[in-house]
This record gives structure tokens, sequence and C-alpha cells, in this order.
């Protein structure tokens, strides 16, 4: 009998956790149902998308310091692990992913892998990358896994589902092997970004998911400079004076009485849209429709000349979700369909985003969202804004940031 269940979850990376007795060495298992193909054009994407930023832009605005602290999370990655949890949540916890969703069963399952896989042919796993020289093809490297504690049985039904959909394996660890374990597994999915899990491991967890998404890209017109004098306003209202990136780029632009957008190409994919509200509006003000809005006009925009001034950017971020996902209605203490009685103790997700003339690169684990055309548009960020680097055929965004003070000093 288990004498405690509970289950770990982390973001960027993700992770869950059970176990019971023990295993001599780590262990890949096998016989997991075979992945499924899932196409673009499957039913929902756009929807999973929506919900994948709503959900991840409620809880950074959701955070005390929105107005004041930079922040950055994938909500691709949440998305991804939140989806895996349903497969395993009962009553009230299922309901709620449910409803955070919009969509339940297989068009959720079926919607979330859709999206993973509409990546897959950016997939490479290089052994590190550097903002300042990303690589030319864009790289977007996806990867998740379940990791079993020492001798828990976990349900079966559970495993196939998450590797019928999300393709993840699953690992038998001993407890004991298991901090350096995923530390490893964090640092090799992430090109080194994120060095270590965010899971709390102590005595009584059964079973972790990790899931991981690691961007690197360089920019398809590249800034010309990266010392152009800027005065920044920083979110608690002081300023000060730095060195921006500067360009001139034939690219998608739009406005409203509430913000301004341009969309940044990687290539005819993948892109950064980089979202100006209006003076006296903090991003952290912004509703979800209003991220949505700029999402759909700059789809729409024809491109037109925009003179660009933004600083630089080195975000690093990490969250405890499991509170701030409650608050907004997501409950995680139902899991009965991984094993009786199993809930959510953990879910946190490490992130980091670095933006330079040359490109961005990023990665998360999360273990446990009026067109103006004129031939030149002048576009200066010298006040809080918001990034979102997303697949710009369904929408989904891959990271998401608040640049409040690019002089912020960020935890390498």
């Amino acid at each position: 009998m288990f004498t405690r269940r509970q289950l770990l979850l982390g973001a960027g990376i993700a992770a869950m956790a059970l176990g019971l007795g023990a295993c001599s060495k780590a262990e890949e298992l096998t016989g997991r149902a075979a992945a499924l193909t899932l196409p673009l054009d499957t039913p929902h994407t756009a929807d999973a998308a929506a919900a994948s930023g709503r959900i991840a832009w409620e809880i950074m605005v959701g955070d005390k310091d929105v107005h004041t602290a930079n922040a950055a999370i994938s909500p691709s990655s949440l998305a991804v692990t939140l989806a895996m949890l349903a497969e395993g949540a009962t009553g009230e916890s299922l309901a709620s992913l449910d409803e955070a969703f919009g969509l339940s069963g297989d068009d959720r399952s079926a919607a979330v892998g859709a999206l993973r896989q509409a990546l897959a042919g950016y997939e490479d796993l290089p052994k590190k990358v550097n903002a300042d020289d990303p690589p030319e093809t864009p790289v977007v490297h996806q990867a998740n896994r379940v990791v079993i504690l020492d001798d828990a049985e976990i349900n079966s039904a559970f495993l196939d589902r998450l590797s019928s959909y999300y393709d993840a394996g699953a690992t038998r660890v001993p407890f004991a092997e298991a901090k350096p374990e995923l530390d490893a597994w964090a640092a090799k999915h992430t090109a080194g970004l994120v060095q270590q899990t965010g899971i709390d491991l102590v005595q009584g967890l059964f079973l972790v998911t990790q899931d991981a998404v690691l961007f690197a890209a360089r920019w398809r017109s590249e800034f010309s400079s990266d010392d152009v004098p800027l005065t920044f306003t920083a979110g608690d209202g002081t300023t000060a004076a730095g060195l921006a990136l500067a360009g001139r780029f034939p690219a998608p632009y739009a406005k409203t009485e509430r913000w301004e957008a341009v969309r940044l190409a990687y290539d005819d994919v993948l892109a950064m849209d980089v979202i100006l509200p209006r003076a006296g509006t903090l991003p952290g003000d912004l509703g979800f429709e209003a991220l949505h809005e700029s999402a759909t006009l700059l789809g729409q925009a024809d491109e037109t000349d925009v003179d660009l001034t933004m600083p630089p950017s080195n975000i690093t971020a990490k969250w405890e979700l499991v509170e701030p996902l409650r608050e907004v209605g997501i409950n995680l203490g139902e899991m009965g369909r991984i094993f009786d009685a199993a809930s959510i103790d953990q879910l946190s997700q490490l992130a980091r985003l670095i933006v330079t003339a040359k490109g961005t690169v990023g990665a998360a684990v999360t273990e446990g969202t009026s067109v103006v055309s004129a031939p030149e548009t002048q576009l200066v960020v010298d006040r809080p804004f918001i990034m979102r680097v997303l697949d710009t055929r369904t929408g989904w965004p891959l990271f998401l940031a608040i640049v409040n003070d690019p002089a912020q000093r960020q935890a390498e």
C-alpha cells in the first residue's frame, strides 16, 4: 500500500512525482503505445492555442510584481503539461481543466498534440545555443517524459495516453538518483539554459513528468545596431538611459487605441510580436482579449517599413504554479487516473528568454494570448512592453514575456 500519494510537476520543464520500493538504476521502459500522427488541420487547434496563451497570461498578470518585475513563461510547455495532467485527472480537477481549455477528452488531447507536432520540422538539439550567434535555420526542440520513482505502480492507461498524444516516454529511476537524473535531462534538453530541475524532491514522491522546449533562431532581418541611446521609463516610473537595438524592417504592423505592435520574422512560420501598450498603460493592465487581438490583427496586416528601437532582453524566471493555477480556476487535487488518490503537490516552470540584435534563444522546463499601414512607421519601445514568440500558422505561443525594466539584473 502507498502510505502517501502525491504528484510533482514543474514548468518550462514539467514534472510529476509518485513511488514505492526501490530499483537499482535508471531504466527506459518499453511497450508504450505508439505516437499518433496528428496533422495541423486537426480540429480545435486554434482553440487550444488560444487557451494556452490565456492560461499563461492570466498567471503572469496575476503576479504581485507584474508592474515592476520582468517575467517570462512558456505557454506551450505549460499547456502540454496541463494537457498531460488532464489524462490523469478526475472529478473537479478534470472539470476545471476542461473549462480552462474549452476542450475535453480526445478533442483536447489531439489538438494539443497537433500543435506540438506542427513544429517537428524544426527539431534539433544542439549542445549549446548563443543569442549573439543563433542558428540561421530555427531550432524548436520539444521533449517530455514520465519519470517513475522506485517501484511505483502507475496506471498503464495513463502512460499509454501520454505516449499516444504527446510522444512521452517513461523512465524508472531510483529515488536516490532522481535529482541528478532530472537535472541532467533538463540541462540536455535546454542546451544548458536550464541547469536543474525546479522540483523539490522529498520522500513520498512517486512520479515526475518533465516537459522541455528549446528555441533558437536568427532574425530574418537583423537589427542594424545594438548601441542606440534610449531612455526607458520603467514600470515603477523611474527612468534610465541605456543602449538599444535599432533597425528598419519590412514587417506587419498594427495599432489600436490601446496598443501598437510589430511582428518580426525568423522565417515564414516563426516570429516574435513586440507589443507596446499606449502611454499610461502597463502590460499587466492589458487583458488577454487585447493580447489575442494583437495576434489576429498582425496576422492580417500587410508589411510596411518599420523603424524599430527596443532594448535587448535577458529574462530568467521561475514559477511555482499550483496556487496561481488555482486562482485562475484550475484545480490539480484529483489525479485518480494516475493512481488511486494521487494529487499534484508541485508544479513549477523554469524559463529563460534572451533577445539580441542577431536573434533569440529561449528555453523552458515545466515539471510536475485596426490595422494601420503607411510607407514608413516608427516604433520606439521606451516603456514597458510585451514579447511573444509564436507559430504564426496556429497562433500557439512558445514564449510570453513582460519587460518592465530592461536594466534589471538577471540571474544566470
